[in-house]
């Protein structure tokens, strides 16, 4: 099998010509109609055909004709649960450990000995606390800074911090700015934890809905204006002293409630996300109750209410607000129930690497009991097609957390101390 290489900009290219072709056919009838009106036919003109400005359809990704293996880069590691590269070319990539340490690995698997972070003395390590993620600035080879998110003792709440270094060198554990957002925990459980900045370049913080025990929330926290909590977060690291709001927020000026970080809502554990690195789409993987859900923000699209707790999945009001109104929520591009052994979705990202053609535009995802790595068509779908997900792995172990490097390969991690590259090959 062999798919093109840049699906979205033919299929952009596509869409241009029919536009314009739609737009000076009008443009014509309209000059005609304003010089001189026509006279009424002595009997009636058949109806011309009206050209469709619809794109031609884009080729289908065809799992069956995908292979697709998880190599070994490396195993023995302490519960690894994120992988993320600086954007400096060299050789070595990140992988955070829950416990509080962030290991430099080569390119060809070697562990320095030594971390490039170590803030395990300030760590809450629990089933869903620890050290989640980390977060490289965009001028990090210039400024040296990078976030991590993690839970702190002793309470548990979620701190994003603020610390400097040097790529694939140690770090000092000593935060630049220790606190630059604190958010409390209410529970141990559904405290999300993923970080990222966007093209925009501001930094992206999706949070869980503070957690509990099922059914729904049990706080009634998510469909609340105020908490930070079942938020998508945006802040500019870059100004004030802590961070600034972007003045394109949602609620910047007009809070109506809200916290002003606020860009997005109604998600109650969103443990992993990506960036689209060619449409800038943020991607999220949101673990549910009884549904597992694949949600998208469109590049620049402020204030979705992705609708929990009144709702999981498509239109499913939860059986604690049996009168809601689905239409009012921001649907889920996929989701899959809560049945063994499917029990919490990982998120993944849309591939943009150059190595494997096959796989480019494709949204790669997975799930934490299972196993199952599936593929949905990610240009297809942006382009307005069906959302189609195939299964192309069945692994032995369940996948934590995807990662992807600066040249855009992907890589899966598992809580028994593995790290693995994701290939392909045309079958």
């Amino acid at each position: 099998m062999s798919l093109p290489r840049s699906r979205h900009h033919r299929l952009a290219a596509l869409s241009l010509i029919a536009a314009l072709l739609a737009a000076a056919g009008s443009s014509a009838l309209t000059v005609g109609a304003e010089q001189s009106p026509s006279p009424a036919p002595l009997e009636e003109a058949p109806a011309e055909p009206v050209p469709s400005a619809d794109p031609p359809a884009l080729p289908a990704f065809d799992a069956s004709a995908v292979v697709l293996r998880t190599d070994l880069l490396v195993d023995g590691l302490d519960a690894p649960v994120y992988l993320a590269d600086d954007g400096v070319p060299g050789r070595c990539i990140y992988v955070v450990e829950r416990a509080g340490t962030v290991r430099m690995v080569e390119r060809d698997g070697y562990v320095q000995p030594r971390p490039f972070l170590d803030i395990s003395d300030r760590v809450l390590v629990g089933p869903e606390q620890g050290l989640h993620a980390i977060a490289f600035h965009p001028q990090f080879k210039k400024n040296g800074l990078f976030y991590v998110h993690y839970n702190a003792l002793p309470d548990g709440r979620s701190v994003i911090a603020e610390f400097r270094g040097k790529p694939c060198k140690p770090a000092s554990s000593k935060a630049t700015k220790e606190s630059v957002l604190t958010i409390d925990q209410p529970f141990p459980n559904n405290n999300g934890g993923w970080i990222g900045f966007g093209p925009d370049g501001f930094l992206y913080i999706p949070m869980g809905d503070g957690g509990g025990a099922s059914p729904g929330d049990p706080l009634g926290l998510a469909q609340l204006p105020d908490p930070r909590l079942a938020k998508v977060l945006r802040i500019d690291v870059d100004m004030g002293n802590l961070y600034g709001i972007p003045k394109d927020n949602p609620y910047a000026k007009k809070r109506r409630g809200f916290a002003p970080e606020t860009w997005a809502r109604g998600l109650r554990d969103p443990r992993r996300a990506s960036f689209d690195r060619e449409t800038g789409d943020l991607w999220i993987g949101d673990v549910g109750e009884r549904i597992e859900e694949v949600d998208r923000i469109p590049a620049g699209v402020p204030d979705l209410n992705f609708g929990w707790s009144d709702v999981e999945g498509e239109a499913t009001c939860h059986p604690n607000v049996p009168d809601c109104d689905p239409s009012s929520f921001e649907p889920p591009v996929h989701f899959y129930d809560k049945a063994p052994p499917q029990r919490a979705i990982t998120g993944g990202y849309v591939y943009r690497g150059e190595s494997f053609p096959v796989l480019e535009g494709v949204y790669l995802f997975s799930d934490f009991a299972s196993g199952f790595i599936w593929a949905l068509d990610a240009d297809a779908l942006v382009a307005g097609q069906p959302a189609i997900v195939q299964q192309l792995l069945d692994a032995p172990q369940g996948f934590v957390s995807f990662g992807e490097d600066d040249a855009g390969e992907l890589y899966v991690l598992s809580l028994d101390g593995s790290v693995y590259r994701i290939g392909a090959e045309a079958s």
